[in-house]
Formats: C-alpha cells, structure tokens, sequence
C-alpha cells in the first residue's frame, strides 16, 4: 500500500519537485524558500521599492504602505455600509490597525475564516510611509541617479500627504469609537480621507494632493535604474 502511493505521488512528480527545475511564479518570487533564488535587485530605494528586513515577507516599504492603505479604506467603506453597531465598530477597528496597530483597540485576534488576525499587516500604513519618506530622503542626500533626483521629491510629497491623511483617519475613527451613537456623517469623512491616503485628492497627480499611488508611479523607474540610495 505505501508503494503504491508513493508510486502515484511520484506519478504526479510530486516527489521529485524539490530536485528539478521548477517552472513556478511563487517559487521564482521566494515564497516557497530553498526552491529557486530571488533574483538580484539593482535598482535604487531597495527598502522601498523591493524588500525591507523587518516587514511581514519582506516586502518593499512602499507595497507594505500600500496594503495597509488599501485596507484602511475597504474597512472604512464597510464601516459606512454596515447595518449593525457592532459591525460598524468591528470595520473601524481594523482602520486603526491597518494604520498604526497601537492606536486599534484590545480587542484581541478576530476570526476570519481559517485565519485568526486582523486585515492590515500589522507593521502599519503610517509606519510604512513614514519609513519610505526617510529612505527616499536619504537617497536624495547621497549620489542617487537623475531619475531619484527628479521623482524622489515628488514621491516624499506624496508620502507626506499619505501620513497627514493617515492621522486624520486615525483622529476621526477614534471620535466615532467614543460617540455611543452612529454618526453618518462622521463616517462618511472617514472613509472619504481614507480614500485619499492611496488615490489622492482632486486627480491625485498634483504634489500637494497626491497619494501613495502617484508614488508608485514615479517611482517605479527608479526600480529599473542602478544609483545609491537605500
């Protein structure tokens, strides 16, 4: 019996996976380690743009920035949209943590399906693109390439008024948490500001009303470009 499954797996060339070339998107980006090497990055803000040391997976600073940015803003809508008291405290809790984990409440782990945790990464959106700010400053500061020194400022704009808006979530969403009642209203604005950490104000292109989006945009040529800068 135990032949016979081992022959079928090895049908399957299950059990040969770890010896062979293997042909798989997650295994050329990491995830399954020891299978296949990262490829070498070579261009500028690496912590930024490809990996950081100390974030969930080792993702860039600004994807982290983003994910939590993002889901900021999904709970703020479902905050807006929820029926129930409970639910609505529920989505703003999981703004405060996918903005700055200290600022949620103890409310200990949530379930959600098979997994236990909460929706943001836990390292935080403020945190993130406080970190990208000062990582793109600092290549600003050394001998960073043309294209650092013609998007990096654009790209610290953008960040800064990610982590204005990301303090104003954070105040507005603890106002709502301390009314015993629901206020539409304030809701609204949360999710409205909310909005903005990622798209941007008005068109979202202009320095003083961007948002971490228009940073991606500019920055990703420094991805392809080699230069200083951290």
């Amino acid at each position: 019996m135990v032949r016979s499954v081992a022959a079928a797996i090895a049908g399957l060339g299950l059990l040969g996976a770890c010896a062979q070339a293997v042909n798989d998107p997650l295994a050329v980006a990491g995830i399954y380690p020891g299978l296949a090497p990262n490829p070498v990055y070579r261009g500028e803000l690496p912590r930024v743009l490809y990996a950081a040391e100390d974030t969930p997976a080792n993702q860039g600073l600004l994807y982290t920035s983003m994910h939590d940015s993002s889901a900021a803003g999904q709970y703020a809508s479902l905050a807006v949209a929820a029926e129930a008291p409970s639910d609505m405290r529920s989505a703003l809790g999981e703004v405060l943590y996918a903005i700055d984990p200290d600022t949620a409440p103890a409310w200990g782990p949530k379930s959600t399906g098979i997994v236990s945790g909460w929706a943001g990464t836990g390292y935080g959106a403020a945190r993130a693109t406080a970190e990208m700010a000062t990582a793109i400053q600092q290549g600003l500061a050394s001998d960073g390439s043309a294209a650092l020194k013609q998007y990096g400022p654009d790209a610290v704009a953008c960040a800064e008024n990610t982590l204005r808006r990301a303090d104003r979530v954070v105040a507005l969403t603890q106002e709502a948490l301390a009314e015993p009642t629901e206020q539409p209203a304030l809701l609204q604005q949360i999710y409205d500001v909310a909005q903005h950490m990622l798209r941007g104000s008005d068109a979202g292109l202009d320095p003083a009303t961007c948002g971490l989006e228009e940073a991606r945009r500019v920055l990703d040529p420094l991805a392809l470009s080699e230069g200083e800068g951290g």
